[in-house]
């Protein structure tokens, strides 16, 4: 599951806010050590200075405070009289060392005159205590803040998600058609205000393509109907002179046949075009029956096509209520892509609630079998310029007619050894 926008851009603002929160108090931290650091190395060596013009002048004597421990060792004097902590070490000398829970600051040098070791120590304990007890008024800060930070982090990312939520929701809400309603334009921010105009511009454009896509469906079907009625008229007239043998008669029926399968295709046809439903055209049929006038209706028109289609019935009286007309459209484009693709025989079986379309031919091309497999639109079946054959066109109509008519295709095999449909009937009478 994909995250939001509004997630992702809290976490971000929180990492942000943490890093410059880890950045501050560290930050802080090195200054206070080096403020420390640098006013008790200062303290210590004014305090060597001024104890050794007191050597100088002959008044020095060894000091010892609650805080601060002086020594002078002379040159010829052994070192096992002075405290531990002054003992081995090389000068000049200053650092920090632990003697049990005190902290001393240990300072060091040599002098030439007089001749000998000043050391130095400084009792710093209660400056160390005070600055942990500072360090973890840093951490507290710095939690606190971490929590503020998520808090501003996660309502700064609401506020500013807010305008490009109100633009999603009603991008979604914009329902596609020939009138469809534009979206504000009134955001406080230049760039949604610009997002909303072009998703306006978009509509506008596709209001007008909705537009002349419906004039032209307007005027495929009068200009398809009207040859129609034509040839209807024609075959009436030499119905009407009884001049026909019983052969022409017999040819005649046929042509009236294949005209009125014509009419009712061009209607189903324009029906999906208009992505228009309509159940007022349903009835009960035997799917064997329909299976069988499609097959005569292809190898009459079609030479090449005479015997090479085989029919087996696993399903004797099969029976769905929909429209004849999607049917027969469904089955002569799915055998017709059969017969193009092979020279040898099509396999049609009727398996319980199943309609088997199978050719031994190379297979589909994978573009086009990934295609119809996808849960995508229809349109999805598109092709390079100059390649949308009638195998594309075909097979996107069977598409479609499975659509509307809520069957199921599957392609249960498509290689080397050929393929084969399956489609899943629904609405069984």
């Amino acid at each position: 599951m994909k995250s939001s926008l509004t997630a992702r851009l809290a976490r971000t603002l929180f990492f942000l806010i943490a890093a410059t929160t880890a950045t501050s108090m560290f930050i802080v931290e090195l200054f206070v050590n080096d403020v420390e650091d640098t006013i008790l190395g200062l303290e210590l060596k004014a305090e060597a200075e001024y104890f050794t013009e007191q050597l100088q002048q002959g008044h020095f004597q060894t000091i010892k405070t609650a805080q601060l421990v002086a020594v002078f060792l002379p040159e010829s004097q052994a070192d096992a009289v002075m405290p531990e902590y002054f003992r081995g070490l090389s000068l000049p000398f200053s650092q920090e060392i632990e003697v049990g829970q005190t902290t001393l600051l240990i300072y060091g040098r040599q002098l030439e005159t007089p001749s000998g070791k000043l050391f130095l120590a400084k009792d710093i304990t209660i400056m160390e205590n005070r600055e942990n007890l500072i360090l973890l008024v840093l951490v507290g800060v710095a939690g606190l803040m971490l929590l503020i930070g998520l808090f501003i982090a996660r309502t700064g990312a609401r506020y500013l998600v807010r305008p490009f939520k109100k633009l999603t929701h009603e991008v979604l809400n914009t329902v596609p058609g020939s009138s469809m309603q534009q979206i504000a334009t009134d955001y406080p921010d230049q760039e949604f205000c610009d997002i909303a105009e072009a998703f306006n511009r978009f509509l506008f454009a596709l209001e007008h393509h909705i537009e002349r896509e419906k004039s032209f469906v307007k005027l495929a079907s009068h200009e398809l109907r009207t040859p129609l009625a034509v040839m209807s008229g024609a075959l009436n007239v030499l119905e009407q002179r009884r001049s026909l043998s019983a052969a022409d008669q017999k040819t005649l029926a046929r042509v009236r046949r294949a005209m009125q399968t014509m009419r009712d295709d061009t209607d189903v046809l324009l029906e999906l075009a208009r992505s228009e439903a309509s159940e007022g055209n349903a009835r009960i049929i035997v799917l064997q029956e329909i299976v069988q006038n499609t097959i005569d209706d292809l190898e009459h028109g079609d030479s090449a096509y005479s015997g090479r289609i085989t029919v087996s019935n696993d399903s004797n009286g099969l029976r769905v209520k929909t429209q004849p007309a999607l049917v027969r459209i469904l089955l002569r484009n799915l055998l017709q892509n059969a017969l193009r693709h092979t020279h040898s025989g099509v396999e049609v079986r009727l398996i319980e609630n199943r309609i088997s379309v199978r050719d031994f031919g190379a297979g589909l091309p994978n573009a086009i079998a990934e295609h119809l497999s996808s849960t995508g639109a229809p349109s999805a079946i598109t092709t390079t310029a100059g390649e949308f054959s009638n195998t594309t066109f075909g097979l996107l109509i069977v598409r479609l007619v499975c659509e509307r008519l809520g069957w199921n295709l599957e392609i249960a095999q498509s290689d080397n050894k050929g393929t084969e449909f399956l489609v899943h009937v629904h609405n069984r009478a």
